[in-house]
């Protein structure tokens, strides 16, 4: 076999043998196990002799990147920010919403206006939403509570706190049990005070793979978008997955899925520029991040 034949056209026992021959090596993925992930990872391929999937919460993705115990993920915007100067994009993924998004929610005993000096309760699954709650609350509603991080579990963060932030399943399954209390979604206040959408994770990995690990990475953004738009395409079986994971009729995880974009357009490129502005105005991030994208379109 050739080592300079495109690794896109080979098949999988092609590829096996390819590495038997040492011509390449996994790429280590991030498997984020949230329904709202699971139109990225539905109908990837697991078995794919290119892939190691390393599943996690969008913190760990965050972290596992940045300490090089992974090549590749789902990572939260806000990571991206913090580590714009060595990491890069794949066009034409993420996880995004304009408006309403459903699982990043915070639950407050008293209205957003209220909630100055008291306590809200942070999840310590996700980057993006834990800086998003505070640009809205500081710099939109003038509000400064007093914050503190611990596990995804309502009934013990009221406990402690005032409010809330919960992200991904913890905040379906919290919602889903009709809490008596306010429930905020952040991607309808931020669309609310913005006009914007909101861009909650991107595709990224370290720019100093390209040097040696371009090819592998061609054919895996390849898989991915392939991977993304069979799912599109197959909704009902995802939706299916869904309710056997969280319960929930059919209805309801149409319509969660609906107000969901997995692609990266100019729309909502100018959306996660402005999230990162803000963050960076705000004093969340130490400089101002730009977005670098690959492979270049």
């Amino acid at each position: 076999m050739n080592s300079e034949q495109p690794l896109a056209e080979l098949g999988v026992s092609g590829f096996n043998i390819f590495l038997l021959h040492g011509g390449t090596s996994m790429i280590r993925i991030g498997h984020n196990p949230n329904t709202n992930m699971l139109p990225m990872f539905f109908f990837l391929q697991r078995e794919h002799p290119l892939l190691e999937s390393v599943t996690a919460e969008p913190t760990g993705h965050n972290a596992m990147l940045a300490d090089g115990r992974i090549d590749m993920a789902p990572i939260s915007a806000f990571s991206y920010g913090e580590h714009w100067r060595d990491y890069a994009i794949l066009p034409n993924l993420s996880v995004s919403t304009k408006g309403r998004v459903g699982s990043i929610l915070l639950f407050s005993k008293v209205p957003l206006k209220e909630l100055e000096g008291l306590t809200i309760a942070l999840t310590d699954a996700s980057a993006t939403s834990v800086n998003l709650i505070k640009i809205l609350l500081h710099h939109f509603y003038g509000v400064t509570p007093r914050y503190f991080t611990m596990p995804a579990n309502l009934q013990e963060m009221f406990v402690k706190a005032d409010a809330a932030l919960l992200i991904g399943d913890a905040a379906i399954e919290a919602a889903l049990s009709q809490p008596d209390c306010f429930v905020f979604d952040l991607g309808e206040e931020w669309y609310k005070q913005t006009g914007c959408s909101m861009t909650y994770a991107v595709w990224a990995f370290p720019k100093k793979l390209l040097t040696e690990r371009e090819q592998e990475l061609k054919c895996i953004y390849q898989l991915l978008l392939e991977a993304k738009a069979k799912a599109l395409c197959n909704m009902d079986a995802v939706i299916g997955t869904c309710i056997s994971m969280l319960g929930g009729s059919h209805d309801y995880w149409r319509d969660y899925f609906a107000q969901f974009n997995y692609g990266l357009d100019l729309t909502l490129v100018t959306g996660l520029r402005k999230y990162l502005e803000l963050c960076f105005e705000q004093n969340l991030l130490p400089s101002r991040p730009v977005l670098e994208f690959w492979p270049k379109e």
